[in-house]
């Protein structure tokens, strides 16, 4: 199989001159997983660790790699500050930790807590992180509570204990969750994004914790309304079912002896004599015992199907009805006014596994009117960020041949040519430098059968960005060899000689020279700008 050809370039980050043409910067090996806000610094989490870049020096602060952080992860929320904190986690230790001044440092966790608590974003100006407590094990005999949403708070030198965030004691069913958390946090602090995961660990769904002006904290369930939109009758669980009599608690010690014996010489002879049975050993006594137990059993058992049949049918109607909210896939925006979630609907049956594939898409919330915006593209589309004024990054599932898309408006624009609509130039440089060779699996319907297709695609992978998108990065994951990083390109989209527009009306030429002046026409010799295209006149 062919393999991803990657881009050459130094392993520091490469920043381009715009004397000429705009180039994006360019870091080798690195996805990019969260730039701050005001765009000095970016977080690359992949196989060589979490790795922190000073873009404005074009230096790397840090490279964490092998046994030192194998399994270290950064934050899934707005992970940087504009002062250059990180937040990570290890599911092997129990304290979260923050990168700062050139350290790591560890959050802490009150006593008891459990490993794989997690540090999941920090406000613009780091002065608090939000994340979850791990306090207890999965239960086996009743509803836990594992995880619980926190803020740690800016205090000297460091922050102070974890606060926890208050929460709902039940889910939509009136069980015991088993996992609330706080993912994602506003740039001032005071609006945490979290997710609710049910009792029986089907369904999760947003929820929103806002600190008042005396610093007091609430939550609320956004659109709790989608959850039970019938408003089914809730039917309670019916706990767990009556316990079936075992025959050894009505046999004495030496008829059990008997009993394994005679086993024993059943398994010795290759299950070539008769299985023995309990009530073979047993008196008439002991077995009438039985029985009376067994019918009691069976009585209990009955009337505890008919109600867990009941209760069946209530989380059945709630999960069809329901969003399925994709878990930890929620992003909110620096300002606290939208936040965006991936949801799951059930797709066409795959022939390759069996099972139906899942078809994902993306919608925005509007915390400021209720309004819900719904996005989707063939059925694969993920958020990953959301900037100010309700506009969302989404992108493909990792694993596949990645792009992004903007969401705005209720449109989705592929990177391209929104590119093409900001800096006509910088469309050009992804045309002429992200185009990758591929071999693909496609399913032909006339043979019943996959076969292999060559060919090129662009492939602009996973983009973020600053929330008023004054840079964006493209970070292209290596689908053909190993799933290692490519390269991770940053764009300024304000540069001196950027060339920014809108996209043409139909039939307008936009023409730019290459030191990024607009022309109403191109007269002499040379190389254009054309409606973002790169265009030679002779």
């Amino acid at each position: 199989m062919k393999k991803l050809l990657l881009l050459s370039g130094l392993s520091a980050i490469v920043f381009s001159s715009f004397a000429e043409s705009p180039e994006p910067a360019m870091i080798e090996d690195a996805t990019i997983v969260a730039i701050s806000p005001n765009g000095n610094y970016a977080v690359s989490q992949g196989s060589s660790g979490i790795r922190i870049f000073n873009i404005a020096s074009g230096e790397e602060c840090i490279q964490i790699s092998g046994e030192e952080c194998e399994d270290f992860y950064a934050g899934d929320g707005n992970c940087i500050s504009d002062n250059g904190i990180v937040v990570a986690s290890s599911p092997s230790s129990a304290s979260p930790y923050y990168w700062k001044d050139g350290m790591w440092h560890t959050l802490g966790v009150p006593s008891g807590a459990l490993t794989s608590n997690h540090a999941q974003g920090v406000s613009t100006d780091g002065s608090r992180i939000c994340g979850n407590i791990r306090i207890a094990g999965m239960g086996n005999d009743e509803d836990v509570l594992m995880v619980v949403p926190c803020v740690w708070n800016a205090e000297g030198d460091g922050f102070g204990k974890p606060v926890m965030l208050p929460h709902p004691d039940v889910d939509y069913a009136e069980r015991v969750p088993q996992y609330i958390t706080a993912i994602d946090i506003s740039s001032d602090g005071k609006i945490v994004l979290g997710q609710i995961r049910d009792a029986q660990g089907i369904l999760n769904y947003p929820i929103i914790y806002k600190e008042d002006e005396n610093g007091e904290w609430s939550y609320e369930i956004p659109h709790e309304d989608l959850i039970n939109p019938d408003h089914v009758k809730i039917v309670p669980f019916p706990g767990e079912g009556p316990i079936m009599p075992q025959y050894e608690s009505f046999m004495t010690q030496e008829e059990i002896a008997e009993y394994t014996f005679a086993y024993n010489e059943y398994v010795n002879s290759g299950c070539t004599i008769p299985c023995p049975e309990y009530w073979q050993f047993m008196s008439p006594d002991e077995i009438a015992e039985y029985n009376r137990a067994a019918d009691v059993y069976n009585e209990k058992a009955t009337a505890y199907n008919e109600k867990f049949e009941a209760w069946v049918e209530f989380i059945t109607a709630i999960v069809i009805t329901s969003p399925d909210y994709a878990f930890n896939q929620v992003r909110l925006s620096p300002d606290g006014k939208t936040f965006g979630c991936t949801v799951q609907v059930e797709g066409e049956m795959d022939p390759m596994t069996g099972f139906p594939s899942v078809e994902n898409s993306v919608w925005l919330f509007d915390l400021t009117s209720d309004k819900i915006t719904k996005y989707n593209k063939n059925g694969d589309l993920n958020i990953f960020y959301v900037a100010n004024n309700g506009i969302g990054i989404g992108t493909t599932s990792a694993g596949t041949v990645s792009d992004s898309y903007i969401l705005q408006d209720g449109e989705v624009i592929d990177i391209l040519s929104w590119m093409n609509s900001k800096v006509p130039a910088y469309a050009t440089w992804i045309k002429d430098n992200m185009l990758f060779p591929y071999e693909q699996y496609i399913y032909n319907e006339e043979k019943g059968d996959y076969e292999y297709i060559d060919g090129e695609v662009i492939m602009t992978g996973r983009a973020t960005a600053t929330p008023d998108f004054s840079k964006i990065s493209l970070s292209v994951l290596n689908v053909w060899d190993g799933m290692d990083e490519g390269p991770a390109y940053i764009f300024n989209m304000k540069a001196d000689n950027a060339v920014t527009t809108v996209c043409p009306a139909s039939g307008e030429k936009i023409i730019y020279d290459l030191s990024g002046r607009r022309l109403r026409e191109a007269k002499a010799p040379g190389i254009y700008i054309i409606n973002g295209e790169k265009k030679v006149i002779r």
